[in-house]
């Protein structure tokens, strides 16, 4: 039995991939127009973050389903 799609590495590796490419460039853009320092810095710390989640969801493979557990269990139980 094969695991579901987005589990598989290849997959991963793209998607990871294409949405880091995408978000570069997406910086990029907004830096090329941008000059005020205080937006630079903030839009900085939003790209470390971003690729904080690339990164997570490349290494650890989580499903959809694995972050819905997950964010369950961090609510608590229901009553």
């Amino acid at each position: 039995m094969t695991p579901p799609i987005e589990v598989r590495w290849l997959w991963r590796r793209i998607y990871t991939y294409a949405a880091t490419l995408m978000n570069s460039a997406g910086v990029g853009a907004i830096v090329w127009k941008l000059d005020d320092p205080g937006a630079l810095k903030w839009l900085g710390l939003a790209l470390i973050a971003a690729n904080v989640v690339m990164a997570t969801l490349y290494l650890a493979g989580a499903t959809v389903t694995d972050w819905a557990k997950l964010a369950a269990a961090a609510r608590g139980p229901r009553d």
